[in-house]
């Protein structure tokens, strides 16, 4: 028997710290309802149910973002709801117009409704929001179209752009070239376009029917050229698999699909055509206008702006290069010639050091030719086309998970049944705008916009059309926001779904099993009681030897 050292009672002392050590961490979870309190619980458990924490909670941010999704579709649609409402009526008015029984003061009431209807769609147009944010009006900027178009040896296959309404059976295509060599390229693979019949002189023309059949002869097997939606020749190759390249090419070759293109006048509006084409080691854009350059518009070549402006109505103030358009109309709007706008614009292009020829062919293009390979211009439309809305919809938890909302332009401009000019284009034949500018923005009082005209029977007639078209986009639009807000409504469902199996399976990880862990808890409470009889008992074994020394 020693008395220097008890070890019975060390022993019962180390059990009795254990048990108390592990009781300690029983009563935590049992108190906080949760297996894992702090990473030495389950370090690894730790780091797998915070990564899915962030996850949860993101998938129910996303929930909530994807209901004010929903929230602005309906306030959107809501609106078109009643834009709807108010062009069924304005189409109910131009049907009354057209009857043969109505007089020049009962067309002059239905214009008069016209007008209101007309700036009320305006103003429910620029005045619907949501969040403070403007919905119902199209992305801010300008209201113009850019056609941009890109030139450089060896051009994408897709250069040849239509003009509005031609049918592809009959209508001519007009080629210019100073070589009669055209070629297209596919992977290396050259075939020649049989272009026999040509002298290499211009104007020369053909079917758009059989210049496509001359261009699939050309391919054979390799590839089929068809004429798109948008009037296109678009390439397409037979052979199977990606990464096709293919490529036009020809020696100073213009292709123009269009009929005749009239004379310049003085209508102050610019309408045009740009398309690329590749003059063998040159870069040319042709422009082709219709009527003389608005005042205010402009056109963009290799980062270089010319204005156009009217010196009889204020001087040129910009920084910018000009072309003064007042030489060009005289006082009785005379009908003149594009050549008047070549021979202004050609003393005024000299940018950035690079050379720009300008010259017209038999009075029909404006052609400028860069002698940089690969520039770049842009031919601005004011007419405008229509213009979105968009916004992202951070619908998913992670980053790239968005859903692109697009709510397009249905204000009067847009809808064209308005236009800022007398001489707008309605876009139906025999349909026009009234002369005096009677229908409001919706943003101020102040009469800037012309209603359709439906002052007589052939004008309401074909006003019915216009607002036929403008009803189209309006419902196709709330087709639109409808298709979508149902598929916010599957994606609410889905991320709440996903939201509810991921915390279950971050239960299982970080929550406690009550019952397991009070059978744990009793355990270690027990043994804690015993160790400290236990320990009592092993204090008292030295005492024993004092019996042996008495």
């Amino acid at each position: 028997m020693r008395i220097n050292n008890n070890i019975s009672a060390m022993n019962a002392h180390r059990l009795l710290n254990i048990n108390n050590i592990a009781g300690s961490k029983s009563l935590e979870k049992l108190s906080s309802g949760k297996r894992i309190n702090k990473a030495a619980d389950d370090a690894a458990g730790m780091a797998i149910s915070e990564k899915m924490r962030a996850q949860i909670s993101g998938l129910k941010i996303a929930s909530r973002n994807t209901l004010d999704g929903v929230s602005m579709v309906q306030t959107a649609e809501g609106a078109m709801a009643e834009i709807t409402a108010m062009l069924q009526r304005m189409r109910e008015l131009a049907v009354q117009a057209a009857n043969g029984t109505m007089t020049e003061a009962d067309r002059s009431a239905i214009q008069d409704e016209i007008n209101q209807l007309t700036s009320e769609i305006n103003r429910i147009g620029n005045g619907t929001e949501y969040n403070t944010r403007k919905i119902l009006r199209g992305n801010e900027g300008p209201n113009s179209n850019t056609i941009v178009h890109r030139m450089s040896t060896g051009a994408p296959a897709r250069v040849i752009t239509k003009s509005l309404g031609v049918d592809s059976e009959d209508e001519i295509l007009k080629i210019n070239f100073s070589n009669k060599d055209l070629a297209i390229e596919i992977n290396g693979k050259k075939s020649e376009v049989n272009l026999q019949g040509f002298t290499g002189e211009t104007n020369e023309t053909l079917t758009a029917k059989e210049f496509l059949t001359r261009i699939n002869d050309a391919l054979g097997d390799d590839a089929v050229a068809t004429f798109n939606d948008s009037f296109q020749i678009e390439i397409k190759t037979t052979k199977p698999g990606g990464g096709q390249d293919i490529k036009i090419t020809g020696s100073a070759l213009n292709l123009l699909f269009g009929g005749e293109i009239p004379n310049i006048n003085g209508v102050p509006t610019v309408q045009g055509i740009g398309q690329a084409e590749n003059s063998g080691g040159t870069s040319k854009g042709s422009f082709y206008f219709t009527d003389i350059p608005q005042r205010g518009s402009f056109i963009t070549i290799g980062n270089e702006r010319i204005d156009f402006y009217d010196s009889s109505i204020e001087p040129y103030v910009g920084t910018n290069k000009s072309v003064d358009i007042s030489k060009l109309v005289d006082g009785e709007h005379e009908p003149k010639t594009i050549e008047e706008i070549v021979s202004e614009i050609a003393t005024t292009i000299k940018l950035q050091g690079v050379e720009f020829e300008v010259g017209n062919n038999n009075s029909k293009e404006l052609i400028v030719i860069s002698e940089k390979i690969g520039f770049e211009g842009n031919l601005i439309n004011l007419e405008g086309t229509l213009k979105e809305f968009n916004t992202n919809l951070q619908i998913g938890a992670n980053s790239g998970q968005g859903f692109r909302l697009e709510i397009g332009d249905i204000r009067a401009l847009s809808l064209r049944i308005s236009s800022n000019k007398p001489t707008g284009n309605p876009g139906v034949k025999g349909a026009s705008y009234v002369a005096i500018p009677n229908v409001t923005d919706g943003i101020s009082s102040n009469l800037v916009e012309y209603a359709l005209d439906v002052s007589t029977e052939d004008k309401a007639s074909a006003a019915i059309t216009v607002i036929d078209n403008a009803l189209l986009k309006v419902t196709a639009e709330r087709s639109k926001l409808g298709a979508t807000q149902n598929r916010l409504e599957h994606t609410i469902k889905n991320l709440d779904n996903t939201a509810e199996n991921l915390t279950s399976s971050l239960s299982r990880i970080e929550d406690v099993d009550m019952a397991l862990e009070m059978a744990n808890f009793t355990k270690f409470n027990v043994l804690q009681q015993a160790g400290v009889s236990m320990l009592a008992q092993a204090n008292q074994q030295p005492q024993n030897i004092l019996k042996l020394l008495g």
